[in-house]
């Protein structure tokens, strides 16, 4: 055959290839995002003769793409599947009014089937049909769409077809989905995929991102699934290799064989000795067993959900092995050792494996939301963050306007107050908690009066509480109108009991029951997990819906397979759960029974109570006369994982989503913790106009603490520089509240600010796109607030200013305490000086300084002939002498003495204020040289020999002529008492 298909290849292969190629390219183009079915129009012709630029074809885009035709088919879909709800499998003990009801429904689903054929060709004129991309049937949700239209519609032409020829009864009084003489049972099946239906709200946005998100967890967790399949299928191939052919039973527990379960036996149905039933006696298998590797898949699946495993593994225990390949009944405790194999499975499939699985669900579903957002580079505490600030309002301040209202206000708000509330609270519980059946007549009287001085107490408290506030202010916050009416339901309650004759004080307290709710209010820990569940609230509602769906679905589809199925009677409630109260024949019943299953309870038991072989209700035209299908093997399993084991997880994996402050970083910011801003800013802003200064803005900052704020250790300079990172724009002078939250997040999370001025504004407009993308349900006007496109005046330029003025006055501040500093030392050095006179000789004394004002210009520039003194030497040009050598010996050396002394009061060393000009005048010839100060003297040569050479030192005496050389002379002549005395002086300065 292979070289007949070799040999014909140019006439089999290239159609062949082709097709396939086609068809891999149709399913590389198949788009499952419903966003992008009608994203524009295919540049593609629509059954070849409609132009993309085709009016008309423009007109049924237009149409298809407008929310008022979506409004109206979500609103179909709806009614359908409600329609779907109200046809019935029986029609035992119904009414005319409802035999009516279902005759009308085939024409009212005639009317939704006709809607949907038109939107399904208006879609095909818009798009296309199927040869290109973007057309029809390139969008996996209208092939469903397809699918589901044109199998409701066979059915129904079918029984219109049957109706006209007269193949009609009295029993046509049910619908036609179930209705076996009118439409065939091979096409009666295809209503099944009727409820497909409600999957289309699947292109809501938050609901596809959801059920994306879940099978996105599914696909990365394959290896999990294949770990526990694997798993799964050892143990039954074991189960299947030790028990196998030994799960039977005969109905008479006396009979140990099938040979001998013959005949009838006699059962005692009340336990009454009295009234024996004769029961044929019955060789059967239990539901679950190891016969084969699909009933052990079948029975491990069920003991992994903790449902009846005890039951499967009492049954293996009591087994009997096959004797000649004969099947045995059950003897007490026969095999005790088969506990084992139970027990090992339960411990590694339900306690490990199948946790692991659920385990692996929450963490992969939680980084499919992070991934869905790794285009923006916000983690989740970001986005929150950025959407408390965009949807945060200021709330009203209330200020009390009269003395009585400022009284009082402080009397509810006392802290003192508040401890007896909460005391008063827990003690109600506690009287509550006290009532129990058989209570005496007088202990409920007691409790009833206690209850009431509770009640009045708190009634009191919320009638001061609406005098202090004013009922303007007070039903402002929901905390408030829950504390009233539960005040007021509680007197209600009070004269309802009162008004009874006589009284009636066991009557229920349920008001007063709602009290114990109060208690979240007092406890800051407790309030922040309410506000976290509240916060997870938001996502609950999408899963809620798809959860809803799965449900609605099942139920639809059981109500449809198993509906007809006979309730079991009084007698049969042990052997079936198919009864009154557990059953598919109405919507209600089957919905009751899908919400059991998801809850586990006992499910097993329902699965096998639908089999193939269970009988039928009267009412029902199956021909066959046996009901039940071994669909139910499917039907449960899958619902049992899909509900129970993903859906629900999703609501554990969400609250635990919400909860990742408590596992992070305290220093980190969060949503949780910028309530305490909004609380902040209504004490400054008690109008909540939300506008405040710029000024008021950083003492509230200053206030909060971290993270929020900055505290109120954080100096004016660091807050300064901190209001120029947070950048706000200003209008009119004033900033508002969602702009400064915002720069306070964005700055506290390091969001997009970074760079220079013109780096900034890329990043807002960056920043603005993605806020965008992540919140399209914020204004844009909001955004232009937080986020403008020109930031002409914005708070960085006025703490700019702020911070230079600031640095300027401490410059000028510093350098004014340095002056004052300098000029104070000069001031002592000219009095120590002055008091150093009388140990310089009583010559200098009597010397005016006048005499020598020329000296006085030092640093003009220096005449022809002046020496120049530099750091080290100084070349002497007019070598003048003392006349007395000796005499010039003693004053170098005194002069050296007062430089080696420290410096007084801890101003460095001598070395360090010692100053000398650059260049010393020249004493002009004939001047005179009377009255010289000898502080002149020593300011020129107050320093150590090391650094000035003797050499510069003669030649600034050499400047003085010889009368003043004379006088110098007679200076160490001075008595040692008075150089003593001087000494002592200088020590003491």
């Amino acid at each position: 055959l292979m070289s007949v298909f070799l040999f014909k290849g140019c006439f089999f292969c290239t159609p062949v290839l082709k097709m396939y190629s086609w068809l891999k390219d149709y399913l590389g183009t198949i788009q499952f995002n419903p966003k992008e079915e009608l994203e524009e129009i295919p540049n593609h012709s629509a059954f070849f003769i409609l132009s993309p630029d085709n009016r008309f074809r423009e007109f049924c885009y237009k149409l298809v793409c407008s929310k008022t035709f979506q409004i109206i088919t979500y609103s179909t879909v709806f009614l359908s599947s409600i329609l779907l709800t109200l046809e019935l499998p029986i029609t035992e003990g119904i009414s005319e009014s409802l035999c009516l009801v279902q005759d009308t429904l085939v024409y009212i689903d005639l009317l939704f089937i006709c809607y949907f054929l038109v939107e399904m060709i208006l879609k095909m004129t818009a798009l296309g049909v199927f040869l290109h991309r973007g057309s029809y049937f390139r969008g996996f949700f209208n092939t469903i769409d397809f699918i589901v239209t044109i199998t409701s519609l066979i059915p129904l032409i079918v029984y219109f077809v049957n109706l006209n020829r007269g193949e009609t009864t009295r029993q046509e009084c049910l619908s036609y989905s179930y209705n076996s003489r009118l439409v065939p049972v091979a096409l009666s099946s295809l209503r099944v995929i009727r409820v497909l239906r409600p999957f289309r709200v699947f292109r809501i946005s938050g609901l596809y991102g959801v059920v994306t998100g879940l099978l996105s967890s599914l696909k990365s967790i394959g290896s999990i699934f294949l770990i526990d399949l694997l798993v799964l299928t050892i143990f039954a191939v074991m189960g299947t290799t030790i028990f196998r052919g030994r799960f039977f039973f005969c109905t008479d527990p006396l009979m140990t064989t099938e040979e001998e379960c013959r005949g009838s036996f006699f059962v005692y149905p009340s336990a009454d000795l009295s009234c024996p039933k004769v029961e044929k006696r019955v060789w059967v298998q239990n539901g679950l067993n190891f016969d084969n590797v699909g009933s052990s898949l079948l029975t491990l699946f069920a003991m992994l959900t903790a449902e009846g495993w005890q039951n499967v593994m009492y049954n293996g225990i009591n087994s009997v092995r096959l004797q000649d390949n004969v099947p045995q009944g059950p003897s007490l405790n026969n095999s005790p050792v088969s506990f084992l194999y139970f027990i090992i499975y339960m411990l590694i499939m339900t306690f490990v494996l199948v946790n692991l699985f659920v385990g692996f669900v929450i963490v992969t579903f939680q980084e499919v939301g992070v991934k869905a957002f790794r285009e923006t580079k916000l983690d989740r505490n970001q986005r929150n963050c950025l959407y408390y600030a965009l949807t945060a309002r200021p709330y009203l301040h209330y200020s009390p306007k009269f003395n009585i209202h400022q009284k009082l206000l402080e009397l509810v708000t006392h802290r003192f107050t508040k401890m007896i509330i909460f005391i008063a609270l827990l003690l109600n519980v506690v009287v509550l908690a006290m009532q129990r059946e058989g209570n005496s007549r007088e202990w409920i009287k007691v409790i009833y009066w206690i209850n009431f001085v509770f009640t009045v107490f708190f009634a009191m408290e919320t009638t001061l509480k609406i005098i202090a506030f004013t009922p303007a202010y007070y039903f402002r916050h929901g905390w408030n109108t829950f504390e009233c009416l539960v005040t007021l339901a509680s007197l209600l309650e009070i004269i309802i009991q009162q008004s009874l004759q006589p009284p009636d004080f066991e009557y229920t307290h349920i008001a007063s029951a709602y009290r114990v709710l109060r208690l979240l209010h007092f406890i800051p820990q407790v309030r922040l997990i309410l506000w976290t569940v509240l916060k997870s609230l938001e996502i609950f509602p999408w899963v809620g819906v798809l959860l809803v769906v799965v449900i609605f679905s099942y139920a639809v589809v059981g109500m449809q397979v198993f509906g007809t199925i006979r309730l079991a009677s009084i007698d049969e409630v042990d052997q079936t759960e198919i009864t009154v109260y557990n059953n598919f024949g109405n919507f209600p019943q089957a919905l009751l029974v899908m919400i059991r299953v998801a809850t586990g309870e006992n499910w097993p038991d329902v699965m096998l109570s639908c089999r193939e072989g269970r009988p039928c209700n009267n009412g029902t035209t199956v021909g066959s006369g046996s009901c039940g299908s071994d669909f139910t093997y499917f039907f449960f399993p899958s619902f049992f994982f899909i509900s129970a084991i993903l859906i629900l997880n999703l609501f554990v994996a969400i609250i635990i989503d919400n909860f990742d402050y408590l596992v992070r970083d305290r220093s980190i910011l969060g949503a949780h913790q910028l309530g305490a801003f909004v609380n902040l800013w209504s004490l400054y802003d008690s109008q909540a106009k939300g506008t405040l200064p710029p000024n008021d803005v950083m003492n509230l900052l200053r206030r909060c603490n971290p993270p929020v704020g900055w505290g109120k250790l954080c100096p004016h300079t660091l807050a300064y520089k901190k209001m120029m990172k947070l950048n706000m724009p200003l209008l009119e002078g004033r900033v508002t509240f969602n702009a400064t939250m915002f720069a306070l997040v964005r700055t506290a999370l390091k969001i997009h600010c970074e760079g220079c001025v013109n780096c900034v504004r890329v990043c807002n407009q960056d920043l603005k796109k993605k806020l965008e993308k992540l919140f399209p349900a914020i204004p844009h006007k909001k955004l232009e607030e937080v986020l403008p496109d020109s930031m002409a005046h914005t708070v960085r330029q006025e703490y700019a200013a702020l911070l230079i003025q600031q640095h300027w006055r401490n410059y000028t501040l510093r350098r004014k305490k340095t002056i004052q500093r300098f000029q104070g030392s000069q001031r002592r050095r000219l009095k120590a000086g002055l008091r150093r006179l009388p140990e310089l000789g009583p010559d200098l004394r009597e010397r005016k300084i006048s005499d020598f004002d020329f000296l006085s210009p030092l640093h003009q520039r220096r005449p022809s002939g002046a020496s120049s003194i530099g750091t080290t030497s100084v070349t002497l040009e007019s070598p003048f002498l003392f006349p007395d050598p000796a005499a010039s010996q003693r004053v170098l050396e005194h002069v050296e003495e007062e430089a080696a002394l420290p410096e007084t009061r801890g101003r460095g060393s001598v070395r360090q204020r010692v100053h000398l000009p650059e260049t010393i005048p020249e004493v002009p010839e004939g001047a005179s040289t009377e009255g010289v100060e000898s502080g002149l003297i020593e300011r020129r040569l107050r320093r150590p020999l090391s650094e000035v050479s003797l050499q510069s030192d003669l030649s600034f005496a050499s400047a003085f002529s010889t009368p003043i050389a004379g006088s110098l002379a007679s200076i160490p002549s001075v008595s040692r008492d008075g150089e003593e005395a001087g000494e002592r002086g200088r020590e003491r300065e």
